[in-house]
C-alpha cells in the first residue's frame, strides 16, 4: 500500500472558536503598553495547550489571532465593517493590532500563538521586537511522531479531540508519499527559520520551550519561565485540568507510522534540524 485513506468528518470552526472570537473575551486593555508574549511554534507542538495555560494564569488572552480565521471575524466586529476579508487584512494591520492590544490584553500581558507564515503580519499589527516583547518557541524533539501527527492533522482535518476542525488548512485527500516528504519539509524549514530569527533576539527575551518537557507538567513548565520574565504576577493558581495527547485520530496515526515511519526517519536523518538540542524550559 503506498497511500493511506479514510472516510472524513466535516468542519466544524465556529462553533468550536465561537467563543474565543466573541465579545466575552473583549476587554478594557489593562495597559497602554503590555508585554508581548509570542508563542512561536511549528505545527503540532501543543501550542494550543500553551495558550490554555496562559489564560489560567491571567497572562492574555491568547489564541492564533494572526491566523486569518481569526482575525478577519475580529476585525469585523471591532470595526462593524462586514465586508472585510483576508485580503484586506495587510491594509488594516496597524488597526487590527491597536484593536488587539487594547481589547485582548489582561493584566498588562498580551499573548498570541504564532506560526512562522504569519510573523509579517504580526510586525505589521502589534510592532517589531522591542524590550517589552518576549518569545516562547515551542519544537518538538521526536519528528518522526510530530510528521506523523501533522500528517494525521492535515488527513482529517482535526487538530483535537473531538469534532472541532479549521478551515483554509491545505487538506489531504490521501497520505502519499509526497505527501510525507513535503511535510517534513515544511517543518524542518519552519523550524530552521524560526530558530534564524529568534538568534538575533536578546537571549534573556527567549525561551526553548520541547513539547516532550512541557506535556510532562504543562502548568509548572508555564509558571516556570513566566515567573522569569514577570515575577510580579501572582502564578500559584492551581492546574485546572490534566493534559494529554490527543486520541482523537490514532487509528490514522497508526496506519501512517506503519506505512511510512521508515520513509519519515530517514528523512530526518538527512535534515539539519533533525532534533532539539537547544536548552528547554523546566
Amino acid at each position: 500500500m503506498s497511500e493511506v485513506g479514510l472516510a472524513k468528518p466535516e468542519m466544524h470552526f465556529e462553533a468550536a472558536y465561537s467563543r474565543l472570537l466573541s465579545a466575552a473575551f473583549d476587554g478594557p486593555g489593562s495597559s497602554r503598553d503590555p508585554a508581548r508574549v509570542l508563542i512561536c511554534t511549528t505545527p503540532r507542538t501543543a501550542g494550543h495547550t500553551y495558550c490554555m495555560v496562559m489564560r489560567h494564569f491571567g497572562l492574555g488572552q491568547p489564541t492564533e489571532y494572526f491566523q486569518w480565521q481569526f482575525a478577519v471575524p475580529l476585525l469585523r466586529r471591532w470595526t462593524g465593517e462586514d465586508t472585510i476579508d483576508h485580503l484586506a487584512l495587510d491594509r488594516l494591520a496597524a488597526s487590527y493590532g491597536r484593536h488587539l492590544l487594547e481589547k485582548r490584553s489582561v493584566n498588562g500581558v498580551f499573548a498570541a500563538k504564532l506560526f512562522l507564515g504569519n510573523l509579517d503580519f504580526a510586525h505589521r499589527s502589534i510592532g517589531r521586537d522591542s524590550a517589552n516583547s518576549f518569545y516562547v518557541f515551542l519544537s518538538r524533539r521526536n519528528k518522526v511522531d510530530q510528521t506523523v501527527s501533522l500528517l494525521s492533522m492535515l488527513y482529517t482535518g482535526q487538530p483535537f479531540d473531538g469534532a472541532e476542525m479549521l478551515p483554509g488548512i491545505p487538506k489531504l485527500q490521501t497520505i502519499s508519499q509526497k505527501a510525507v516528504i513535503d511535510t517534513v519539509r515544511h517543518i524542518a524549514d519552519c523550524e530552521a527559520r524560526w530558530r534564524s530569527y529568534l538568534s538575533t533576539i536578546d537571549a534573556a527575551r527567549v525561551v526553548h520551550v520541547a513539547y516532550e518537557d512541557f506535556v510532562t507538567d504543562p502548568y509548572e513548565n508555564v509558571r516556570a519561565t513566566m515567573r522569569n520574565w514577570f515575577p510580579a504576577h501572582d502564578l500559584d493558581r492551581a492546574a485546572a485540568a490534566e493534559s494529554r495527547r490527543y486520541g482523537n485520530d490514532t487509528a490514522v496515526k497508526t496506519l501512517v507510522a506503519r506505512q511510512f515511519g521508515a520513509l519519515i526517519r530517514d528523512l530526518w536523518r538527512d535534515m539539519p534540524v533533525a532534533a532539539d538540542r537547544s536548552p528547554s524550559a523546566p
